[in-house]
């Protein structure tokens, strides 16, 4: 792991011998440690340190990028050389006016958590091990995994702007770095499987006997019903874990720099405009949730609203594409030189007044979802039109109750025509992590929609 003065003396090093008017660059250090378990056996335990550094050079309103994971002297410089080397092959960013310079303060955040960095891998494992033996008493095993890790995160350019992640003041206020704890569960059963994940800053804060008793709930309800059900239009009780896929690709397809610039998000045309609905508002806040103070390029971190009771407010954006698209820089630069220019990695969905099991019982007829998996988002762009299964967990919903398991559903369904038929919201939200991202997660209620267009389904319940 890096501490502070290592990584700003890396970062120096390498700015310094950029070699051109402007440069800035990034610092991750990484510390983690994944335990992996199947059939209720805990089978591969894995630490690993990692470190990586990547800086960008400004040639003549060009861009290059190169990225190392050795900081010598030597190693910098010839890094520093690929990256003129490709911003010399490159054609400038149009209306680009430079780094960021301004330099303000970053807001003071929890970033960090001590009981997590010192988490062993025997304490995760007693855990796991009470998880275990409470499935077993209900005839399930589990499969998933429980991964927690820290990491040091530094940025600088050639404006002076230097950062260094850090918590609010304590003995040592700048000796500090992120945290986070993120649990996947899986239960499976005779006749069906469940699930169950949680992402924090703080492992006190996942709570694996919880995880694996509602995961339980899931693979054992209703294994004495198992129905059918034909294709069509269903309401839907949508878990957070099912959310938090279908917005991992409206990121890609909606949200980003990138897909406003190349028109092909259903943000192009729409700012300030009501295009879902009324009870719909999602913001990016990573002063809040799973909290950060600034993006790569050094911009303090603030809550930016994305959508406002179904208006279009923003993309998120780096700076280089803000400037080239004439909006607000929105601090959302994740990675230098990112073909998303920009990316909401602190993802929180508002709530509302209502609860699961209020939505359940409020059902005429409907479908209960766990989770998604198999997504694709990219069939219809312009309509957030996508296509996926239901997965670890389907029910039917007859006459307010839960009537049924079902087999995994194949559905295909407008997000721009969800988002706008949402009929009711729970107070309580769930934070969901994924793969990718590190530093955030997404922070989604249970859902209620109107309508979701059912396609298919899988031969067997699950």
């Amino acid at each position: 792991m890096k501490d502070k003065d290592e990584s700003l003396a890396i970062l120096a090093t390498a700015l310094a011998g950029a070699g051109a008017g402007e440069a800035d660059a990034a610092l991750v250090s990484v510390d983690q440690n994944i335990s992996r378990f199947a059939n209720s056996q805990l089978h591969q335990n894995m630490s690993e340190e990692s470190a990586w550094l990547t800086l960008r050079v400004i040639v003549d309103g060009a861009m290059g990028v190169a990225t190392t994971t050795a900081f010598d002297e030597a190693e910098l410089a010839r890094t520093a050389q690929i990256a003129r080397d490709a911003a010399h092959h490159s054609r400038p960013v149009p209306h680009f006016r430079g780094l960021y310079g301004a330099n303000e303060p970053v807001p003071d955040v929890a970033s960090f958590d001590e009981g997590t960095a010192a988490l062993s891998p025997a304490r995760k494992a007693t855990a796991l091990r009470t998880m275990f033996d409470r499935g077993a008493a209900e005839g399930v095993q589990f499969a998933g995994a429980y991964a927690t890790g820290v990491a040091s995160v530094a940025c600088g350019n050639t404006h002076g702007v230097r950062r260094y992640a850090r918590r609010p003041p304590t003995p040592h206020p700048w000796h500090t770095r992120l945290s986070h704890a993120d649990a996947t569960v899986i239960a499976i059963g005779p006749h069906g499987s469940g699930y169950a994940t949680r992402r924090e800053r703080s492992a006190a804060d996942v709570d694996l006997a919880s995880l694996g008793d509602e995961a339980t709930l899931k693979a054992t309800l209703a294994t004495s019903s198992i129905e059918d059900l034909e294709s069509g239009r269903y309401d839907v009780v949508l878990e957070p874990p099912a959310l938090a896929e279908v917005f991992d690709w409206m990121n890609m397809i909606a949200f980003t720099g990138q897909s406003y610039e190349d028109g092909s998000s259903f943000f192009v045309g729409n700012l300030g405009k009501q295009v879902l609905g009324e009870n719909f508002s999602l913001a990016d806040d990573s002063i809040a949730y799973l909290p950060f103070p600034f993006d790569m390029e050094g911009l303090p971190k603030r809550r930016v609203v994305i959508v406002e009771r179904g208006v279009i407010r923003t993309p998120v954006l780096d700076k280089a594409w803000a400037d080239r698209l004439g909006l607000p820089p929105t601090a959302h630069a994740w990675q230098l030189g990112s073909p998303e220019h920009g990316a909401a990695l602190h993802l929180v969905m508002a709530g509302g007044d209502s609860t699961r099991e209020e939505m359940i019982a409020s059902t005429k007829l409907g479908i209960w979802v766990t989770r998604f998996n198999y997504v694709n988002g990219l069939l219809e762009p312009k309509t957030a039109l996508m296509t996926g299964t239901t997965r670890d967990g389907t029910f039917l919903i007859r006459d307010g109750k839960v009537a049924a398991r079902l087999p995994n559903l194949r559905w295909t369904q407008s997000m721009t025509e969800a988002f706008s038929n949402i009929e009711s919201l729970s107070q309580e939200r769930r934070s969901v992590g994924t793969w990718y991202n590190m530093y955030g997660g997404t922070l989604a209620p249970v859902t209620k929609i109107r309508g979701w267009n059912f396609t298919g389904k899988q031969e067997t319940a699950s």
